[in-house]
């Protein structure tokens, strides 16, 4: 369910990955291509809270997500992804993280993965070359003949013969 084998190199679905995880909103934390892993945090909702001892605070949830790339042959490109929820409280006397739940919807994962197929179809699109333009025919076609001037005379050229005697 968290891992997939992307057809692909290892610097194409890298890229693709990150671009996903960006337009999902995730802000990225850290990505190195040589090691292949990313992480990255989504954006936080909060809410008040209150306790008896502490008073009042907020407690918040963070969308977080990590994901390692790994080649595992030259066409095959492997994909983990890890989506957990971090839970932050920060009262009077500040925030400590309080636990991280991880996400299990099937869901989540294959809407990812579907993305992120689709980001490296478009990435690979446009990395392959354009096809050669045509050539041209071994011969060409001779232009055709300029067309012969008319043999009668005009009304104009008639009248200017009679003015220039």
């Amino acid at each position: 369910m968290q891992a997939r084998d992307i057809e692909g190199s290892k610097e194409l679905v890298f890229g693709a990955v990150m671009s996903v995880l960006q337009d999902a909103g995730y802000r990225i934390q850290a990505a190195d291509k040589d090691t292949g892993l990313i992480t990255g945090l989504g954006s936080s909702t909060g809410k008040m809270t209150y306790n008896l001892w502490t008073g009042f605070g907020k407690s918040k949830k963070t969308p977080i997500v990590s994901a390692f790339i790994e080649q595992t042959s030259p066409a095959i490109t492997r994909v983990r992804i890890n989506f957990v929820m971090g839970k932050v409280k920060s009262t009077l006397y500040g925030s400590q993280p309080q636990d991280e739940e991880p996400i299990l919807d099937a869901a989540t994962y294959k809407d990812a993965f579907e993305k992120i197929n689709q980001a490296v179809f478009l990435r690979a699109s446009m990395t392959t070359s354009a096809p050669a333009p045509a050539q041209p025919a071994a011969s060409p076609v001779p232009p055709a003949a300029p067309a012969a001037k008319p043999t009668t005379t005009s009304m104009v050229d008639k009248s200017l013969e009679i003015n220039a005697r």
